[in-house]
């Protein structure tokens, strides 16, 4: 809870003693780097889907193609 300053009277000494506190900056490192490979793997396995599909697709029209002929 912060401190204000309208609050307390000049003469009090009674903020001297109180800490700056920044926020841990580890947890917040760690998940984007996390939200980083995830967004990476997930792309990875959607792009090998779709080049997988594509690839059947084209194997089954040159398997037409061949037993057409």
């Amino acid at each position: 809870m912060a401190i204000e300053p309208e609050v307390i009277p000049q003469n009090s000494k009674e903020g001297e003693g109180a800490k700056v506190v920044y926020p841990s900056l580890i947890p917040i490192i760690i998940l984007i780097i996390i939200a980083s490979f995830a967004i990476y793997f997930l792309n990875a396995i959607f792009t090998g889907l779709l080049m997988l599909i594509g690839l059947i697709f084209a194997s089954k029209q040159i398997k037409k193609l061949f037993i057409s002929s």
